[in-house]
C-alpha cells in the first residue's frame, strides 16, 4: 500500500501518497492487521478489508471516463432503464464502424 493508516479513539484516518485524507468512524474498538495488498479491520462484530481500488474498476467508474469499458457500462445502465437512444450511443462507441442513430 502507498498510504498510512492511523487509528485512535473511534477514528481510522487514511493518509494517501499526496496527503489526501479519508476518515472512518467506528462505534467500537478495532484491530488493524496489515497485509501485502491492504489492511484487515477487525472488531467484535465485523471484519472488513481496506485496499486500493483496482485500476480496472477505477477506469469504469472514474468521473467523465471515456474508456470503452466505462462507455459499455453506461450503455448497459441506459439499457436497463430502457433508454434506447443512449444505449445505441454506447454500442456505437464500442463498435469499429458507425451507423445512423435510431429515431
Amino acid at each position: 500500500m502507498d498510504n498510512v493508516l492511523l487509528y485512535w479513539d473511534d477514528m481510522l484516518l487514511m493518509v494517501g501518497p499526496y496527503g489526501d485524507l479519508v476518515h472512518y468512524l467506528y462505534d467500537e474498538p478495532i484491530i488493524l492487521i496489515p497485509e501485502c495488498d491492504g489492511a484487515r479491520i477487525l472488531s467484535n462484530l465485523n471484519m472488513g478489508f481496506l485496499q486500493r481500488v483496482p485500476s480496472s474498476i477505477e477506469s469504469i467508474f472514474k468521473i467523465q471516463s471515456i474508456e470503452r469499458t466505462a462507455l459499455l457500462y453506461d450503455a448497459l445502465d441506459h439499457y436497463d432503464r430502457r433508454n434506447a437512444k443512449e444505449e445505441y450511443k454506447g454500442r456505437v462507441s464500442c463498435a469499429p464502424h458507425t451507423h445512423s442513430p435510431p429515431s
